[in-house]
């Protein structure tokens, strides 16, 4: 119950920021504004209202690298918003390396595109639970205990579970926040310069080193990058303030 009541205080709390974030956008107040919504988001507002209006904030603020993270967290929470959907594909147009980023949709399950990971896994619960009830209601009137409903169900229940674990084992996303960084063949300043990636890119990190990063490109390009580079476009992630500033070390 006490934890409970901590969770409603701290709820409360990031809808009064949000609401504050709002009402400073409105008023012309960026910077403000995005105070406002990250405050937010370090009470738990992790919604897709608030990525939204951070992403608009900061975008008129002349932060795009930031404002695309911020609009593809949202997108990842709420993958049939049109209005962040938009927003995003407006700003990646506007990029310098215009990539695309690759959607959660890994090979046969189309659906991903479309559903957030929380809604493919409820989803997938439901029709578990569907295929269950639907034969224990087949034995209970002493019929066959799996039947066509259960077997429906239970495929889309494992087709649900399956895309769900695939997507969430995709690298993670982050958003090139620099003017410009230099990605090398192997971590720290002894490889070689394989290409150069400008505010606003969207790339995968395959893996950490000591304050550098493996970044993947959609077409599967890798190289390494100064970590302070980027800034997560993982909706559970921090959105440090300092970490959507523009500038910074080109790598």
């Amino acid at each position: 119950m006490i934890a409970l009541l901590f969770a409603t205080a701290a709820l409360a709390g990031a809808q009064a920021d949000f609401e504050a974030g709002v009402s400073a956008e409105r008023s012309g107040d960026h910077a403000a504004a995005v105070e406002h919504f990250v405050a937010a988001l370090d009470e738990g507002g992790r919604d897709p209202a608030v990525y939204h209006g951070l992403g608009n904030a900061l975008y008129r603020l002349g932060r795009r690298g930031p404002a695309i993270a911020a609009w593809r967290r949202g997108h990842r929470l709420a993958p049939r918003d049109g209005d962040i959907a938009a927003n995003l594909a407006r700003a990646l147009r506007e990029t310098r390396d215009r990539l695309e980023p690759v959607e959660d949709a890994p090979g046969f399950f189309f659906w991903q595109e479309f559903l957030s990971l929380r809604e493919s896994a409820l989803l997938a619960g439901f029709f578990g639970g569907l295929a269950l009830l639907a034969a224990l209601v087949r034995r209970l009137r002493g019929g066959a205990r799996w039947g066509w409903e259960s077997a429906v169900a239970g495929v889309l229940a494992a087709l649900l579970a399956a895309s769900t674990w695939a997507a969430a084992r995709r690298p993670p996303e982050a958003v090139v926040v620099v003017d410009e960084v230099v990605a090398r063949s192997t971590p720290g300043p002894g490889g070689v310069d394989l290409f150069r990636l400008h505010e606003g890119a969207v790339v995968r990190v395959a893996e950490r080193d000591d304050g550098e990063a493996l970044v993947v490109l959609p077409d599967e390009r890798k190289g390494w990058v100064s970590a302070a580079a980027l800034l997560s476009a993982e909706p559970a992630d921090p959105f440090p303030v300092e970490g959507a500033s523009n500038g910074g070390a080109s790598g």
